[in-house]
């Protein structure tokens, strides 16, 4: 410590400020100094260790109670619910921020033993990887998109970009691939393609985690890969599929949509997932309940992040079967 640090007075206005909620100007009367020379010493109050602030995610024990209730009901290792209100006029997107605000807050725990990730696409996942903190550098760690990329003006679907932004956050390495995440069925890669996506499927063998999201039933006119056709939409529409994995679209009973005599489709199979150690599922919303239900219950994640409002339609939907 400087011994031109006057302590006793940082302390004091510390308190003043953080505890007794006095303003700076009302502290700065008080100490008869300016309120601009206050705001420097709460700065430097803070970078001595006499003001320490600590921003934790908010608990309850009912959201905590729901949480341990639909872990049981689906079978899942964790449960993690953001509180999120869930009243008309809160959009999709602010659902999909508040999940992803409570992931980017237990993503470091979660993945603490992890070392091979698979990242998938949405606007969760792409969300998530924004808000994370830096952490410390673990280059042991690598992070692989878990299926091909698509798209050139939408940034949820920019697979290289959202598994490289986690790798950032973690200090951590990443891989790149250059595939498409379809190609017209029949048409063989060429021979730099084809050897990136041997070399692609090489590093899924070594995931020992996955974060994924989660899309719901498709809807007419809301194609989820730009490079696919009207034809294989309208198709997709009429499947009756409950949701989305990985630009997979999966039944209740778990079984996929299947697309070949359309594209060959270049992501991780929904079964390799259940063979993984960890993964860990964002998803929320009215939309996507159905979906999540059936993916639990298939083994297809076992690390549920939603928010209570979610939560609860799931509880509800299970009690009426």
């Amino acid at each position: 410590m400087s011994d031109n640090c006057d302590y006793a007075q940082l302390y004091r206005i510390a308190k003043r400020y953080y505890i007794d909620n006095f303003s700076q100007a009302k502290i700065a009367v008080e100490e008869s100094i300016s309120r601009p020379h206050v705001s420097r010493l709460l700065a430097k109050a803070r970078e001595l260790g006499i003001v320490r602030i600590s921003v934790q995610m908010p608990f309850s024990y009912e959201s905590l109670a729901i949480a341990n209730k639909l872990k049981e009901r689906l079978g899942l290792r964790r449960v993690e619910l953001a509180c999120f209100p869930g009243q008309d006029g809160y959009s999709e997107e602010r659902l999909s921020l508040a999940i992803a605000t409570h992931a980017s807050a237990i993503l470091p725990e979660l993945l603490s033993e992890s070392e091979n990730i698979g990242v998938g696409w949405g606007h969760t996942v792409y969300q998530t990887s924004m808000l994370l903190e830096r952490q410390s550098s673990n280059p042991e760690k690598t992070f692989i998109p878990l299926l091909g990329v698509s798209g050139e003006d939408n940034p949820h679907l920019q697979i290289n970009v959202i598994a490289n932004r986690f790798a950032e956050k973690f200090g951590a390495k990443s891989y790149y691939t250059i595939v498409p995440i379809v190609r017209e069925s029949g048409d063989k890669p060429g021979n730099i393609e084809g050897r990136s996506y041997r070399r692609l499927t090489m590093q899924w063998k070594k995931l020992d985690t996955a974060i994924i999201g989660l899309g719901p039933a498709p809807e007419l006119g809301m194609s989820l890969v730009a490079e696919t056709s009207d034809e294989y939409n309208r198709q997709l529409v009429s499947s009756r599929t409950v949701g989305d994995i990985l630009a997979n679209f999966f039944y209740s009973d778990g079984s996929v949509f299947d697309s070949s005599q359309y594209y060959f489709q270049i992501s991780l199979e929904l079964e390799r997932l259940r063979k993984l150690k960890t993964v860990i599922c964002l998803a929320g919303g009215r939309k996507k309940v159905d979906g999540i239900v059936a993916a639990a219950r298939n083994r297809f994640f076992n690390i549920l992040v939603t928010d209570v409002k979610t939560a609860t339609m799931i509880l509800d939907r299970i009690e009426k079967e």
